[in-house]
């Protein structure tokens, strides 16, 4: 009979907790979709601002008190984006932005068409599969007008300025063309960012936990739209799940805990700096600060960044990540490295860890970034982690 009330007991929490976990990632995957119709929350367009309004009334919504921060940002876009390509200079076929080719976000302004050579000639295209980093040079040298980089991934990316020369990135799978026309127009704007910053109010105000995520993404390129589900809707879905998860458990954590959605990640941790250079608190009333980023995964496993630099902080969490029972297929720690929001803390003295899931197909920085191949396989256990470090004692 014992052995029987077990089982039923063990059946019951399961149940419970299949249920909760359910949950918990419908919240996530509705959170990434909303996210994702901002067209990729680019910075200096009006797709960010209303990503930014958007935050700031979900976190209303759940019950935060809440605060915008703004910070000055220059952002170099690329307003026109035409490639065309040809064998005889008759028939010309215009290449698909984000599927076939993108443009190095730094490249000034240039109309024209050239013959391709795949030698640097000065004021000739030049087409090579060497890295921009080992092409760039080169290409200044001999002054070439147009450098093109046969890629096997088109990996996208943003500029604060404009670049010393135009750069087309293209698929190498394509066949190889004889010509090349381009039509790039870009401009150098100075905007602001912003940064949403959210407090649930703890059982004492002495100190406070930070949990952050980045907002911002690659925004769009006429018909391409670099959607960033894993990068980083899924990270600011994750503090909006997880403040909703720890308003409705109806008990406050020992500690303020300030959910900070960070602006301008992309242009340099722009945003995380400007909240360090002025907080809202003191930041030595800081316990940790916990960055979320790339969190739509999980099957192989997880990352932290930071753990041997902040080791007291690494073993406190990760004995709690073995009290709950929580066994992932591998745990990669890594030392502290410039790659997101946790690093400005770092450099200020505050204890700081980047989380990230491992898994899934390996999108990044491209247009196949989308919610729905997202599969969340370690979010729920993730965020029952996180909840035990935020009602430490």
């Amino acid at each position: 009979m014992g052995r029987m009330r077990s089982v039923a007991v063990f059946c019951v929490c399961s149940f419970a907790l299949a249920s909760d976990s359910l949950r918990v990632v419908g919240l996530l995957q509705e959170e990434v979709k909303r996210l994702c119709r901002f067209k990729g929350r680019g910075h200096g367009t009006p797709y960010a601002k209303r990503t930014v309004n958007y935050l700031y009334r979900r976190f209303k919504e759940i019950g935060l008190e809440v605060r915008i921060d703004t910070f000055p940002l220059s952002v170099y876009r690329l307003k026109s984006v035409r490639v065309e390509v040809s064998s005889d200079k008759r028939k010309w076929r215009r290449l698909i932005e984000g599927e076939e080719f993108i443009p190095w976000s730094g490249s000034p302004s240039l109309r024209g068409s050239w013959q391709i050579d795949t030698l640097p000639v000065k004021n000739g295209a030049w087409i090579t599969r060497l890295s921009l980093s080992q092409s760039l040079p080169e290409a200044l040298e001999k002054q070439v007008a147009l450098l093109v980089l046969l890629l096997p991934r088109l990996t996208a990316s943003v500029s604060m300025q404009k670049g010393p020369l135009p750069v087309i990135f293209i698929r190498d799978s394509l066949p190889f063309y004889r010509y090349v026309r381009v039509n790039l127009k870009g401009s150098l704007r100075q905007t602001q960012g912003w940064n949403v910053s959210a407090r649930l109010a703890g059982r004492s105000s002495d100190s406070a936990w930070v949990v952050g995520a980045h907002y911002d993404h690659l925004g769009f390129m006429r018909r391409a739209v670099f959607w960033g589900a894993n990068d980083n809707a899924s990270g600011v879905a994750f503090l909006l799940a997880l403040a909703t998860l720890l308003r409705q458990i109806g008990e406050k954590p020992p500690y303020d805990v300030w959910f900070v959605a960070f602006g301008a990640e992309e242009l340099g941790l722009l945003g995380s700096q400007a909240w360090v250079a002025h907080p809202p608190l003191p930041l030595s009333r800081l316990r940790g600060m916990l960055n979320f980023d790339l969190v739509g995964f999980g099957e192989k496993g997880v990352a932290v960044v930071g753990a041997p630099d902040h080791p007291h902080l690494w073993q406190q969490i990760d004995s709690l990540r073995l009290d709950i029972g929580w066994q992932f297929p591998s745990l990669l720690l890594r030392p502290m490295t410039p790659n997101s929001d946790q690093y400005p803390f770092h450099q200020k003295g505050v204890p700081s860890l980047f989380l990230y899931l491992e898994g899934g197909p390996g999108f990044y920085h491209d247009i196949h970034d989308r919610p729905e191949t997202l599969s969340w396989w370690g979010a729920y256990s993730l965020m029952r982690w996180v909840q035990a470090v935020l009602f430490l004692p």
